[in-house]
């Protein structure tokens, strides 16, 4: 008898063929497609030896991420270097601030380590999210900080969420979709017992579920829920009932949803630290108290990116965006005093965190004009180090172009009446101008970061270009934004307006082609990673476009990628194609990032000519 699922495959082969003679029909007018490493070029011509030979010397340098503090109060961070982490193991003077005291290599190099979160109360393990050899996904792994050996504990098949420790020490909680239950779900695991399978603690349902903390007697959970229409909620998951209640909108009959950011239980219990921007134009940092029945808004005139809150209660480390840079601070909840930390690097945190103790704070920190490295600010001795010491690569501080921060008008007003300024960061080569440019736009319309990207410094320094990161805003208001942009861009006399290409990562991606094709006449083209389009954002591009998949965690799918490049062709719209070989893959190994970073230099290098 032929069975259901052999027709559905035979089904979907058979459009996969349709589609790949319909590519081959359109095959003459562009480079053959072929698979380089693992890495899938379609319309991309051959690739200049001397260009790949200089991005090459970008790529060497190593960079070092904050993980977590255990208990004993040493620091675990990631050292990457040529796509690979290595575990370490940093213990500093307690007495008073300085650099490491000591430096522990914990196994041998691996994959890359996400979200990683050590036990509260004991030093054995680590558990982590990690790239998965031949899956395009994470799996959740347990570290020994002992042998420094890993497991997998859930593959990547059943796409786990970041863990959270409960404060036993041996119960891992996590969000993942397991075969025996429909949909995404809360499970717990006892680490204690190597073939436990892990348990269903609650239903979850539709939407994105991330755990992200327990509470102090390991009953409830923490839990974020990404709505499936748009939207996010706090959620309190009792573990006993598997009921859950909703605790971001005390006192509130219909409250409505924003995007909610980093979250954080008060050690007490009393209440929860959280960032939302429901009600607000930016990022805010909110307060619950569970006992009033209360949400107050801490410091409500900052950008807040990141925060973490003491296990004493008496502070909270937030940082917040000015103008492409990170600001870091410590709020006394005593008296509201905030207190900037002004002795750190300039340049864009991406994460804080207390020691167990609330005495230290762990700052991950890029700089505009240093490789990521991870700070320690003592609160006693008021005083900050650098811990970490990572290295760039083949290419010198001396030749690091710093970005100058542009404020420049959009077509809209504020509330006030005034006219929307936006901000960018702007980097100009030394050499003379007119210089042609590339706009960069980040995923979800975010404000672009004073933070040293080795391929921004490549683009800069040997082709040339300037580059423009601007901070322009999502959605439809992001396509006016664009072109205020441009209109800004004609004005400078040392900017070739003749000669600019826009490049998008993510919803980044989206509004590249958006802006290709709505002012097509000013743009020599467009690259778009992992951004998808509509069928009429498609229909007025002319200008060549170089579709990029895979560089992303959310990928841009594979079927819609061809589907993208087909109707490109379709049009008559040159483009080329990088991709991972796998059709559920991503380039994150090494050697496939350096080839996708390969072939944009060449793009950008033929569409506004280059040196």
């Amino acid at each position: 008898m032929r069975r259901p699922n052999d027709a559905r495959a035979r089904a979907r082969l058979g459009a996969r063929l349709a589609m790949l003679a319909a590519l081959l029909v359109l095959a003459p007018a562009w480079a053959a497609r072929s698979v380089q490493d693992g890495v899938v070029l379609d319309g991309v011509p051959a690739i200049s030896a001397a260009g790949s030979a200089s991005l090459e010397r970008y790529r060497g340098g190593s960079e070092a991420r904050l993980l977590d503090w255990q208990s004993d109060g040493a620091l675990l961070v990631a050292v990457r270097l040529q796509g690979h982490d290595q575990l370490v193991r940093l213990r500093g003077n307690s007495a008073a601030s300085g650099s490491a005291a000591s430096s522990e290599t914990i196994g041998a190099p691996g994959r890359a380590m996400n979200g990683a979160r050590a036990q509260a109360f004991h030093t054995d393990a680590l558990a982590f999210l990690g790239d998965a050899p031949g899956h395009g996904g994470e799996a959740l792994y347990l570290d020994s900080l002992a042998s420094g050996e890993w497991r997998e504990v859930v593959s990547a098949s059943a796409h786990p969420g970041t863990p959270a420790w409960a404060h036993d020490g041996h119960q891992l909680a996590f969000s993942a979709s397991l075969p025996e239950t429909p949909g995404t779900n809360l499970y717990v695991l006892d680490t204690t017992t190597p073939a436990a399978a892990p348990r269903l603690a609650a239903a979850g349902g539709d939407g994105q579920w991330q755990v992200l903390e327990w509470t102090s007697a390991d009953r409830s959970l923490l839990v974020r829920h990404t709505l499936s229409g748009g939207g996010d909620e706090l959620l309190l998951v009792d573990l006993t009932a598997g009921s859950s209640r909703r605790i971001d909108a005390p006192g509130e009959r219909t409250p409505g949803y924003g995007r909610i950011g980093e979250a954080r239980l008060r050690a007490d219990g009393r209440g929860v630290f959280f960032i939302g921007d429901r009600g607000s134009d930016h990022p805010q940092l909110h307060y619950v108290d569970f006992y009033a029945n209360t949400n107050e808004v801490l410091a409500p005139d900052l950008d807040i990116g990141h925060f973490d809150a003491s296990s004493n209660n008496r502070s909270v480390a937030l940082s917040w965006n000015e103008f492409g840079y990170s600001r870091v601070a410590l709020l006394d909840l005593q008296s509201g005093l905030l207190t900037t930390l002004s002795a750190l690097p300039p340049g864009a945190v991406d994460a804080l965190r207390f020691d167990r103790a609330g005495a230290r704070l762990a700052i991950e920190l890029a700089p505009s004009a240093a490789p990521r490295d991870v700070y320690v600010h003592d609160l006693a001795a008021n005083a900050s180090a650098r811990w970490t010491v990572s290295q760039m690569g083949e290419f010198s501080a001396a030749q690091l172009v710093a970005p100058q921060t542009v404020r420049f008008p959009t077509w809209d007003r504020v509330a006030s009446g005034r006219q929307r300024m936006l901000t960018m960061l702007l980097y100009r080569p030394r050499s003379a101008g007119p210089w042609p440019v590339v706009i960069m736009l980040g995923d979800e319309g975010l404000q672009a970061r004073a933070q040293l990207d080795p391929f921004v410094q490549y683009c800069v320094n040997e082709l040339k270009l300037a580059v423009l990161m601007p901070g322009v805003r999502a959605g439809e208001a992001g396509a006016f934004d664009m072109g205020a942009l441009l209109a800004w861009l004609g004005a400078q006399p040392d900017l070739r307006r003749d000669r600019v290409v826009v490049q998008g990562r993510g919803s980044g991606g989206t509004l590249a082609l958006t802006a290709l094709g709505l002012y097509g006449d000013r743009l020599r083209g467009a690259v778009d990673i992992d951004g998808a389009a509509s069928v009429a954002q498609l229909s007025s591009l002319r200008a060549p476009v170089l579709v990029v998949r895979g560089l992303l965690h959310e990928a841009l799918d594979a079927g819609a990628a061809e589907q993208l490049l087909w109707r490109l062709r379709s049009a008559g719209v040159e483009s080329w194609l990088v991709a991972p070989r796998e059709l559920g893959g991503s380039l994150g190994g090494e050697e496939e990032q350096s080839i996708a970073q390969r072939v944009i230099a060449q793009f950008l290098r033929l569409r506004v000519g280059a040196t």
